[in-house]
């Protein structure tokens, strides 16, 4: 089970306890639960298949939303001697590619998926301190954690000593066991790592 913005789903998000059948393609699978989905089609199931070859290309609904704003603004530093068109042609097109061909993150609050380097990241995990000491290698894994946040007024010191969990975080399972939970993303295109917080 691959996707481009979305590691490891089948322990992140996970799918249906039982077969259903896919509102796509009709066949009776273990799907996705899209229930949560955004748009004005009402949706149940999706098969790992068609969404991952964009099936809701068609109809009104996505599984999240992208940050386009800042993703615009990165294309247009890394591109100067693109027309502002064809910014936002190259931005539309990874905005549809992510949001109707990733996996359902499932969050307290609503927030846009983050970019990096002109593309949407990678969702790679739930933070904690044995993960974020092993992406940080031989650097500070405080700093690290620091640096990391997508919108740096999100951050303050006590969220390392008080909220991030002493134990890795291994499943979406895991995960409901947390007030507080920290999503790390990876750059496609760097070794730039990226968080998000929320509580519920």
């Amino acid at each position: 089970m691959t996707f481009k913005y979305f590691d490891k789903p089948d322990l992140f998000v996970g799918l249906r306890d039982t077969q259903s059948g896919c509102d796509t393609c009709g066949q009776n699978k273990l799907c996705f639960d899209a229930e949560g989905f955004y748009g004005s089609t009402n949706l149940t199931a999706i098969c790992p298949e068609c969404l991952a070859s964009g099936q809701l290309t068609n109809i009104d609904a996505t599984t999240c939303e992208g940050d386009i704003k800042n993703l615009i603004d990165q294309l247009k530093q890394l591109n100067p001697n693109l027309t502002n068109r064809k910014i936002q042609e190259i931005a539309k097109e990874k905005t549809t590619e992510l949001e109707k061909t990733t996996p359902n993150l499932i969050t307290w609050q609503d927030w846009s998926w983050p970019c990096s380097h002109g593309d949407y990241c990678k969702f790679i995990g739930y933070g904690s301190k044995p993960f974020y000491k092993e992406l940080a290698k031989h650097n500070s894994v405080e700093d690290f954690f620091k640096n990391s946040f997508y919108d740096p007024d999100l951050y303050n010191d006590d969220l390392w000593t008080e909220s991030v969990p002493e134990e890795e975080i291994r499943s979406y399972g895991d995960s409901s066991q947390y007030g507080t939970l920290f999503y790390v993303f990876k750059s496609l295109h760097s070794d730039r790592i990226v968080t998000i917080w929320d509580c519920g």
